[in-house]
């Protein structure tokens, strides 16, 4: 990365309440179980007009809310390396959790990267000539996602579930948990589960994202007996990231209950909405191949408009010590991922993948 900073010292992370009972969800649940535009004239016009309004508040909040008050600095970001010097993983995994953002360099090889974004563009190709052809439902290949874009019935950001099934994504995977482990172990318990193995595909004229969160804060007052242990996500840049392709901007420290109750009570009103953006601090991920921008799914953060002539790529897995999502039908939650692999892999699972 182009802003590296060393981690800075942070305090104990806080005990994890116990998990939840686990909940059976549909093979079917995704994440924001957003659907495709509609085939009728007047859902597709319904569509249009709401993916229009959405880009348009997501223009405005670029150009003039998102770091206003505090500007918008580098992601706290560290070299790979540091994680095997004793006891840096723990400071990693307390800045993680705290700030619920961190970077991380150099955690997949250039060849692993351009195999794997080889692969994700023959994937996303034969998926959607699948769904188009009827051959397999959208949401069995494709996440609903926060401005989608509007060209045509897939947009011009895809959020593709990657099969654990093909050999380079086993490869990429493993190599990714390989060189992550010691910061996964502290952050997400050694037996962690995988909730989501996916790639966002960003194509030329993907529009900049609303300042969303992946999931909400459980327990809250709508769920009050739901809990959840954190969800962490990890892009891997599959190429270099300039500031054209768009990078992904943050609002750290907004992964917490209170955060959220704020949030929530912010949406009500558009000029309260506008305030609680302006005044938080942000940061921005400057991905080079290989790097790892690593999040807690409650974080707001937001993908920029990619105004390049060039494809943008992130593979990227969630873990968690939690292996079921609480509420029904993966509500509220992350559930990028294919049904055949869900529910079925843990952290030594992955480190212990072939080809």
């Amino acid at each position: 990365m182009a802003a590296a900073a060393a981690v800075r010292a942070a305090p104990a992370a806080a005990v994890r309440p116990a998990p939840a009972p686990p909940l059976r969800r549909s093979p079917a649940a995704r994440r924001q179980r957003a659907p495709p535009p509609g085939a009728s004239l007047l859902g597709g016009l319904y569509d249009t007009m709401t993916a229009a309004n959405a880009e348009a508040l997501a223009r405005k909040e670029g150009k003039e809310l998102v770091g206003k008050e505090r500007g918008i600095k580098p992601l706290t970001a560290v070299p790979l390396s540091l994680l095997q010097s004793p006891g840096k993983a723990e400071a990693c995994a307390s800045v993680l959790a705290r700030q619920g953002c961190l970077g991380i360099q150099g955690a997949l090889s250039a060849d692993t990267a351009a195999a794997t974004l080889a692969f994700v563009r023959e994937e996303n190709a034969r998926c959607q000539a699948d769904v188009e052809a009827g051959r397999v439902e959208f949401d069995a290949r494709f996440g609903g996602v926060n401005c989608r874009g509007m060209r045509g019935r897939f947009g011009q950001r895809q959020d593709l579930f990657m099969p654990l099934s093909a050999a380079p994504v086993r490869r990429a995977v493993r190599e990714i948990v390989t060189n992550l482990a010691p910061l996964l172990t502290e952050a997400c318990g050694p037996d962690a589960a995988l909730h989501e193995v996916s790639c966002i595909f960003a194509q030329p004229g993907a529009p900049r994202q609303c300042v969303h969160a992946d999931t909400i804060v459980l327990p809250c007052p709508q769920f009050p007996n739901a809990s959840m242990e954190p969800l962490y996500t990890f892009f891997v840049a599959l190429q270099d990231i300039d500031d054209s392709m768009g990078h992904t901007q943050f609002l750290p420290y907004t992964h917490t209950p209170d955060a959220h109750l704020l949030w929530n009570a912010a949406n009500k009103s558009g000029q309260m909405k506008d305030r609680f953006i302006s005044m938080q601090p942000a940061m921005q991920s400057a991905l080079r191949t290989g790097d790892v921008a690593a999040f807690d799914s409650r974080v707001l953060h937001l993908g920029c408009a990619n105004d390049s002539q060039k494809e943008r790529a992130l593979f990227y897995v969630t873990l968690s010590r939690q292996a079921e999502w609480p509420l029904p039908d993966g509500l509220h939650g992350s559930n990028s991922i294919r049904a055949e692999d869900l529910r079925r892999w843990r952290l030594p699972d992955l480190l212990a993948l072939q080809e």
